[in-house]
């Protein structure tokens, strides 16, 4: 297989998933620690596109999607029901992708990764996005879904398929570096991951400080689960009976947004990624009896006392005008004859 040099130059991006050790690009694959990740045969194309999955990995969930998007007409299929779902809410499907990619707040040369690329639609919204200077990275865990995202990018022409990097990955162990992305985003598919907190975690792992993480799928609202409109769609479907899981995020989520999209049936979840977490000072003290700050309250704990000593040491802080805080904290100061700190 040969290569133009955009295409190597994607490749050079791709770590190893298990240890995100740099991989050695080779006529049929990328490969380090003794394994190849194989480039997908029987395209007629020069673009190479690498298989990062672990044979025999996938857990129940995993063999399910498979089965439901990896097969010969299964892009047909899929693409039958995006449009009669779309059909379903009165819902425009460019524009409807365009907003959710929106949401990315991406601008002219950005990286973004796309997980569960499905047929490309994503894809090409994600373009748009980033502009002729930036790059997408599109992957998904069915090689037919890949492919036709691959075919996708070429109707398209332009340079749509040189500003585009694919490959076949699960998402729960992504090949790419920490911070290599600007944005991460998913929709419609995660319901069915074998480790869906592993693959929250992994988005965020990717994404850049100050980045963007978007995700959703199907998730009846929960005011409308027992209602007949819902127990309506999840009789038809009954992946719309999945809840948010908003549970899952990281610590390193902040500002994160819940929501409901095509009539209260998808959920869609988005933050910022900031590794230090959402920020509070811990050491701002109580104004009022107790005293002491969040983090002496919690990290200061010591053993309990009887109810009637603890009536006293109340009382006598209450005499001296001072916090049970201050109180005690002096009090075990005189007690070991020294300052602790």
């Amino acid at each position: 297989m040969s290569h133009d040099a955009d295409a190597s130059a994607a490749l050079q991006h791709y770590v190893s998933p298990d240890d995100h050790a740099r991989l050695v690009i080779q006529a049929d694959g990328l490969a380090g620690a003794g394994r190849l990740y194989s480039f997908l045969a029987g395209l007629d194309t020069n673009v190479p596109i690498p298989d990062f999955r672990e044979p025999g990995a996938l857990e129940e969930a995993g063999q399910t999607s498979l089965a439901m998007y990896d097969f010969e007409g299964a892009r047909q299929v899929y693409r039958n029901f995006l449009s009669w779902m779309f059909r379903t809410f009165r819902v425009d499907e460019t524009e409807f992708r365009r907003d959710l990619i929106r949401r990315l707040r991406v601008s002219d040369g950005a990286r973004v990764l796309i997980t569960g690329c499905g047929n490309g639609d994503d894809v090409l919204a994600a373009l748009e996005a980033v502009g002729p200077a930036g790059r997408v990275y599109a992957s998904d865990l069915a090689p037919e879904m890949v492919v036709a995202t691959y075919a996708a990018l070429v109707e398209k022409g332009g340079d749509a398929l040189a500003r585009t990097s694919l490959s076949v990955c699960n998402a729960g162990s992504l090949p790419f570096e920490n911070d290599f992305f600007d944005a991460a985003f998913h929709f419609g598919g995660i319901n069915l991951f074998d480790d869906v907190k592993g693959a929250i975690h992994e988005m965020t792992r990717v994404t850049k400080e100050g980045g963007r993480v978007v995700f959703g799928d199907e998730g009846v609202a929960p005011w409308l689960a027992n209602t007949d409109y819902g127990r309506m769609v999840i009789a038809n479907n009954y992946l719309w009976a999945h809840r948010a899981p908003i549970d899952m995020l990281p610590h390193a989520a902040v500002d994160p947004s819940l929501s409901w999209v095509l009539g209260n049936c998808f959920y869609l979840i988005d933050f910022e990624k900031r590794s230090s977490g959402p920020f509070i000072d811990p050491d701002v003290p109580h104004v009022g009896r107790r005293g002491g700050t969040m983090r002496s309250r919690y990290y200061g704990q010591l053993e309990g006392v009887s109810p009637e000593l603890k009536e006293a040491v109340l009382k006598a802080a209450a005499e001296q005008k001072t916090s049970v805080t201050e109180w005690l904290e002096r009090a075990i100061r005189e007690s070991i004859g020294r300052d602790p700190r």
